[in-house]
């Protein structure tokens, strides 16, 4: 048995950046490597991969190369901390348009770090508004009870909770995807037999984060 819940909600944080929409996830297999395709696959036996936290897909129409490094903007600490884990260095990953930090790859619990960047403001609040509109119309059929999406004021310019229902495997999954001006961060966590980060906490590292940000 298998579920599809939708990427397309993950990636606002890329959606702030672009113009353009895009989703994508990746199909869950083992703690271990794995594949990416248009939804999430899970099976019973699976738990979270190398990468198995969402991850966006952006075209570069709207964003720039960034030097921002994920794994500063979030510590290792600092993850291990917010997933109750012991993490090791994070693993750099992406490209010169979307950075990522990913830590505990190959465990039961990944955390993930994006981070991209737009040519202005606008085009960031522009592209976050595009994906996000697509991915409530899809939180509301294809991924009905599977995907919740959740505004937050307090957050930055924009932001919204992502939450998976992945029970029926056991894994937690819940992530934050914010902007503040130019920049999106996205911070995610899917953890097997365990429970993923609380609001608090990711509210937490979110304002860190932010004050980091130039």
């Amino acid at each position: 048995m298998k579920l599809v819940p939708t990427i397309a909600a993950a990636t606002v944080t890329a959606a702030a950046l672009t113009s353009c929409s895009s989703g994508n996830s990746k199909q869950v297999a083992d703690p271990t490597v794995s594949s990416l395709s248009p939804s999430v696959h899970v099976s019973h036996s699976t738990g979270p991969s190398r990468s198995a936290a969402p991850r966006p897909s952006l075209s570069v129409g709207g964003a720039v190369s960034t030097t921002l490094d994920p794994c500063q903007l979030v510590t290792r600490d600092e993850a291990s901390s917010l997933a109750h884990a012991d993490f090791g260095p994070g693993q750099e990953q992406g490209t010169r348009i979307r950075h990522e930090c990913v830590y505990g790859a190959q465990t039961p619990n990944v955390l993930t770090v994006f981070v991209v960047q737009a040519a202005s403001p606008a085009a960031a609040q522009a592209g976050w508004n595009t994906l996000l509109a697509e991915a409530q119309q899809f939180a509301g059929g294809e991924a009905a009870g599977k995907l919740a999406l959740t505004p937050e004021s307090a957050i930055g310019d924009k932001a919204e909770w992502v939450e998976l229902d992945l029970s029926q495997i056991g894994v937690a999954a819940r992530g934050l995807a914010f902007l503040k001006g130019a920049v999106g961060v996205y911070v995610i966590d899917l953890v097997r037999g365990g429970a993923a980060p609380t609001r608090k906490g990711l509210t937490d590292e979110a304002q860190t984060v932010i004050d980091r940000l130039p």
